[in-house]
C-alpha cells in the first residue's frame, strides 16, 4: 500500500492489544521483520557520533506492529557532569507538541465545536481585521487588508501568514517584538502572559502574506491552543491531561516538570568554540520547574520517549490505544491528508508534515508515506502506517540539528522488510 485511500487502520496487525497500559511489549527486531544488522549499524553510527563529540546523548525508539523492536538511551543526559541518558528521561519536545495539540483540537471538531473553515475571529475577535505586508520591487513596503479571514484550517496547516517573531522583515518584526510575541531566552521559552492576553497581542501583528497563500511556520498552533480553551471551557493543560494524556497513558507529558520528577530532567546542550558541550539551559534555573502562564500548544510540552511513542502508536492505530479511542479513524485519515495547494510544493496535513520515504533494499525497495515533525532541541519522529512503523529520537541540543536522524533513518529503513511477505 502507498496511497492514503488504502489505509486500513482497523486491520493493522498487532495494534492496541499489543500495548499493555503504561508499558510496551518488547520484541526482537527480527520478529517484526527488521534486520538486526540494521539496528547494529544504527548503534555504530550513534556510538561514533558520541565518541567524536558530535552528539551528547540520544534516546531512540523503533516500534513496529505495536511492539518495541528497539528502545535505548545512548550517551549522556548531562554531558558536562557525565550523567548517563536513560529511557525515562523527561525532555523538552518543543514543536513535537504541535501534533499532540492538533489531535486534541480535532477531538473537539468531532464534537461539533467548530468547523475547519470557520474564521478564527468567530472565537477570537482580535483577528477580525488583519493587515498584510505587500512588497513590490523597489517600492516601500505597505499594508493592505487581508483578502479573507484567517480560518481554523489555516492555523492547523500554517497558512495564516503569522510567523515566529524575531527574525522577520523590518516592516513586520516590531509588531512581534513590541507585543512580546517571541520566545524568550535564546528563543526557548514562551512569553510571560496568558494565552488570552497573547492572542490579543498576536492579533496586532501584520501578516506576511494573505491567508492560505503560503506555508509560513509560526505561532499557529498556539492559536489552536487558545481555541481549545474556548471550545472546551478548560485551560489547555487541563484539557490535554483529561482528553489525551490520561487516556493514552502519558504520565510524564505536561507543560512543566514537577519537583518529584526533576531528577529525570536534563539541560539543553550547545558547543563552545573549543567544541566542548556546555549547558545553555540548566535544570536548577529552568522555567520548566513551574507551570507557565502561557501554555504553548506550539512548543511548550515536555515528554518521554515512551509517552510520545504511545501517542504515535495511537495515531498509527487510527486513533485508538489500549482499547481507548481518542479519535475516529476517519479523523486521523483527514489529519494525514495534505491540506496545502499543490502549487506550494510542500505537503502538510492537520498538524503533521508529509513525506515519501524509501524502505527495504534490492528487490524489496518500496516507497511509503511518513507523517512527521521535529522539535527545536533536535527531537524527531515519524509514523508510517503502511509499514506499521514509528521511529522517535530525542535529544537536547540547541541550535537544533538532524545530525543523527538524517543518517540513522536511511540505515534503519534499508533493513525493514514488508510485513506481509
Amino acid at each position: 500500500m502507498s496511497s492514503l485511500a488504502q489505509f486500513t487502520f482497523g486491520l493493522l496487525l498487532l495494534t492496541a492489544s499489543a500495548l499493555p497500559a503504561g508499558e510496551f511489549q518488547n520484541t526482537s527486531p527480527e520478529q517484526v521483520r527488521i534486520s538486526g544488522q540494521a539496528i547494529a549499524d544504527c548503534e555504530q553510527l550513534i556510538h561514533g557520533q558520541i565518541k567524536d563529540g558530535e552528539l551528547a546523548g540520544i534516546i531512540v525508539a523503533v516500534l513496529r506492529g505495536g511492539r518495541v523492536a528497539h528502545m535505548k538511551a545512548y550517551g549522556y543526559r548531562d554531558a558536562m557532569n557525565k550523567v548517563p541518558a536513560r529511557t525515562d528521561d523527561i525532555v523538552r519536545i518543543y514543536s513535537m507538541s504541535k501534533p499532540i495539540v492538533s489531535a486534541a483540537a480535532m477531538q473537539l471538531w468531532e464534537q461539533g465545536k467548530f468547523q475547519l473553515d470557520d474564521p478564527i475571529a468567530k472565537y477570537i475577535p482580535a483577528f477580525t481585521r488583519m493587515q498584510v505586508l505587500v512588497s513590490e520591487n523597489d517600492k516601500p513596503p505597505r499594508f493592505v487588508p487581508a483578502k479573507r479571514q484567517i480560518t481554523v484550517r489555516d492555523a492547523f496547516r500554517h497558512t495564516t501568514g503569522i510567523a515566529y517573531g524575531g527574525n522577520l522583515p523590518a516592516a513586520v518584526n516590531p509588531g512581534y517584538v513590541d507585543n512580546g510575541m517571541v520566545y524568550w531566552h535564546n528563543g526557548m521559552y514562551p512569553p510571560k502572559f496568558s494565552l488570552l492576553d497573547g492572542m490579543t497581542r498576536l492579533g496586532r501583528v501584520k501578516l506576511l502574506h494573505h491567508p492560505g497563500e503560503k506555508f509560513t511556520y509560526g505561532l499557529n498552533v498556539d492559536i489552536l491552543g487558545r481555541l481549545i480553551e474556548i471550545w472546551s471551557g478548560q485551560t489547555l493543560g487541563q484539557y490535554l491531561e483529561e482528553a489525551m494524556f490520561v487516556p493514552l497513558g502519558m504520565p510524564d507529558t505536561a507543560f512543566f516538570v514537577p519537583a518529584e520528577k526533576l531528577s529525570r530532567f536534563g539541560p539543553v546542550h550547545d558547543k563552545n568554540g573549543k567544541g566542548e558541550f556546555y549547558a545553555i539551559a540548566s535544570v536548577d534555573m529552568s522555567p520548566y520547574r513551574h507551570p507557565p502562564l502561557f501554555e504553548s500548544g506550539g512548543g511548550g510540552l515536555v515528554s518521554t520517549i515512551t509517552d510520545y511513542a504511545r501517542f504515535c502508536q495511537a495515531m498509527l492505530n487510527g486513533g485508538r490505544l489500549d482499547g481507548r479511542r481518542i479519535l475516529k479513524s476517519s479523523t486521523v485519515r483527514l489529519m494525514f491528508a495534505n491540506q496545502l495547494p499543490t502549487t506550494l510544493g510542500t505537503r502538510f496535513g492537520l498538524g503533521f508534515g508529509i513525506q515519501e520515504l524509501e524502505f527495504g533494499n534490492g528487490t524489496t525497495v518500496r516507497k511509503s508515506t511518513a507523517y512527521r515533525w521535529g522539535g527545536y532541541a533536535s527531537t524527531k519522529f515519524h509514523i508510517i502506517p503502511d509499514e506499521q512503523l514509528s521511529v522517535i529520537t530525542l535529544r537536547q541540543r540547541v541550535p537544533g540539528n538532524s545530525i543523527t536522524w538524517t543518517k540513522l533513518v536511511p540505515l534503519l529503513h534499508r533493513g525493514i522488510a514488508p510485513l506481509d511477505d
